[in-house]
């Protein structure tokens, strides 16, 4: 097990200015000698990260985000910063620049290693001692803070700390599976959300789920040589109105950050950023697709065939039936999945995956400053995060917008969608995760994505046209394996060349033949993923309360018939049921052959709002009796 020693390379104390914005007021140890509230050039941007935009609406956040490094330029540091904000009234030693009603600060540590969820809890409490002491001039408590850090020495797997998977899973559901792929196809992705501190948090999860990422793959994630330097920051005269979002009233409000539910609307805190926020989503909606494509593109999309032409498919070793993998289709146990794959060493299987290399970034979170970055010649692409409303309004800096309170993924891209399109599958893998993940963990979660990836690199082995790749939609397996990460990857494992790899099926691990539970599923995720599907769930829900409404009047006929149609859409979009696995052979075998007859092939994963216009005419031939 790797020890990291001496974690922490700094400690900065960042502060609120009336006029001069967000600003250095003490550094430990000095990166500047001589000068405690500077920083060096490649830092200068640090005070904006460590205060984000519209932190002022909160009492206290934690935010994560990267820098690139200063003795080693080639590598990645990871800030942590705490934020408070506490009355002037109880400040006990005022200065003469606390004009404002509350006084705002944040404490960063800057550290060598991903330590964000074990530092921030450490970090929490002794930024709450300091704020205490209602003395801000007196910095030996900080300074302690760092001594006792560095006294301790930390294991790298304590670098998943903090970071939930299960909340991950429990909010984005079988979109989970379509974020993670989106991932591996280094697309430029702006994840968008408030307050800053989730939001961060989100990304390094959605992050964690590539196996050993976290830990060793990030030296590289805020490391690019951009072909001009970034805007400058504001001048003093600029920020007397404004700054990175924070608006300088003197009789600013605030509340307590902690949870979302209690963020002050635009009309209680005079910030015209929420309001900002919803003019341009409106905008936005109307220039750039959504989820759903239009009748068209699924008529021309259903004509195209999703499987790639190629040679006919030899396999690359002898496979015994001793050593193929046993049945693996929906009646997956628990730890099934994991059992295939837990003999296989990941470091031999080339991981961490080089996702974030070669201009490749991820960084949590991104301030206003950073916004130049984005459209940069040498970044070839990213995933961020950012509060500010500004990201999103220039959408022709991304491919995908992630909309994280809303839990929504956006893009205009139709042939970007074409590949995240999750096949019968993918959803039953996604199904698994689901159903189990509450009661499993993370650590369980992380091994199904991680077994998950391992048989996609096998099977992408395979030659071109293989049908086993249909598995994992044949158009996200071509664009994949044309990603410079995945060729860094046959370089780094000799053209796939893995031992470990002779015993495993180059397939889905959730192949099997298709169901009437399959149907159901995908029907679902349909109905939970599109803007059709959407529709179509509105239109049933005020159908029922339209039924209710009457049936008052009418009597208890109606309420029947609501029963009826009620009962009928559970049983449509509630999730697949476990199977039994003891069952007729014989029974199976007629299912199998009526199933075969009456679904569509498995192996070509279109896109899901391709079944919404049969789902809708299905509603309409209801009959209520």
């Amino acid at each position: 097990m790797s020890i990291i020693n001496e974690p922490v390379l700094n400690i900065i104390v960042v502060g609120f200015h009336h006029k001069k914005g967000c600003q250095v007021e003490h550094c430990y140890p000095e990166l500047v000698p001589g000068r405690p509230t500077e920083l060096p050039p490649a830092w200068r941007h640090l005070p904006a990260l460590a205060l984000p935009d519209g932190s002022h609406n909160y009492l206290s956040d934690t935010i994560f985000f990267n820098l690139p490094g200063l003795t080693e330029p080639d590598h990645t540091v990871y800030g942590i910063s705490c934020f408070r904000q506490i009355p002037v009234e109880q400040v006990a030693q005022k200065t003469e620049d606390m004009t404002r009603s509350s006084v705002q600060k944040s404490v960063c540590v800057v550290c060598r290693a991903p330590l964000f969820g074990r530092l921030a809890v450490k970090m929490e409490l002794v930024v709450r001692a300091w704020f205490l002491q209602a003395d801000f001039s007196q910095t030996k408590l900080l300074e302690d803070a760092y001594k006792h850090l560095n006294s301790c020495p930390v294991q790298i797997d304590q670098t998943l700390e903090g970071l939930s998977v299960m909340r991950l899973i429990d909010n984005w559901r079988h979109k989970a599976l379509l974020l993670f792929k989106l991932l591996l196809l280094r697309r430029k992705v702006l994840m968008y959300g408030s307050p800053a501190g989730p939001l961060s948090t989100a990304l390094l999860t959605l992050v964690s789920l590539l196996p050993r990422c976290l830990e060793h793959g990030l030296t590289k994630a805020a490391n690019v040589v951009l072909s001009r330097p970034l805007s400058p920051i504001i001048l003093d005269e600029e920020k007397d109105t404004i700054d990175s979002g924070h608006i300088l009233n003197n009789d600013e409000p605030y509340v307590n950050g902690s949870t979302q539910s209690e963020e002050l609307t635009p009309k209680e805190t005079g910030n015209m950023l929420e309001e900002k926020d919803r003019v341009s989503r409106q905008s936005f909606d109307e220039t750039i697709l959504s989820d759903v494509v239009d009748r068209q593109d699924l008529g021309d999309q259903g004509r195209e065939k999703c499987h790639s032409i190629g040679e006919k498919y030899k396999t690359q070793k002898i496979v015994t039936e001793a050593q193929q993998s046993p049945t693996m289709a929906r009646d997956m146990s628990v730890d099934g999945l994991y059992n295939l794959t837990r003999q296989i060493d990941q470091t031999e299987c080339g991981l961490p995956f080089p996702l974030f290399e070669d201009g490749y970034l991820c960084l949590p979170y991104l301030s206003l400053q950073y916004l130049d970055l984005l459209s940069d010649s040498a970044v070839q692409g990213f995933v961020v995060g950012a509060s500010n409303v500004l990201f999103k309004q220039k959408r022709q800096l991304f491919d995908v917008l992630v909309e994280l309170n809303e839990m929504r993924i956006e893009t205009s891209d139709l042939m970007l969608r074409r590949q995240l399109a999750l096949g019968t599958e993918d959803l039953r893998f996604a199904d698994h995760v689901v159903r189990h993940g509450a009661t499993q963990g993370d650590e369980w979660i992380r091994e199904q994505f991680s077994s998950y990836l391992i048989y996609l690199l096998r099977t992408s082995l395979l030659p071109e046209g293989s049908r086993e790749m249909d598995s994992y939609n044949a158009q996200f397996m071509s664009a994949f394996k044309a990603t410079p990460a995945y060729q860094q990857w046959l370089k780094t494992t000799n053209n796939g060349d893995i031992e470990a790899f002779a015993n495993l099926m180059p397939v889905h691990p959730f192949s099997g033949q298709l169901s009437v539970a399959d149907m159901k599923l995908k029907f679902a995720h349909t109905m939970s993923t599109t803007e059709g599907g959407r529709k179509v769930s509105a239109a049933v829900a005020s159908t029922g309360r339209a039924v209710a409404t009457t049936s008052r009047a009418v009597g208890g006929a109606l309420s029947h018939a609501r029963g009826a149609l009620s009962g009928w859409w559970s049983a449509l979009t509630a999730p697949a049921a476990e199977p039994c696995t003891a069952t007729d052979p014989a029974t199976d075998a007629r299912d199998d052959d009526d199933n075969k007859k009456q679904l569509p092939a498995a192996t070509d994963p279109d896109p899901p709002d391709k079944s919404i216009e049969d789902a809708a005419s299905n509603v309409g031939k209801i009959q209520v009796v």
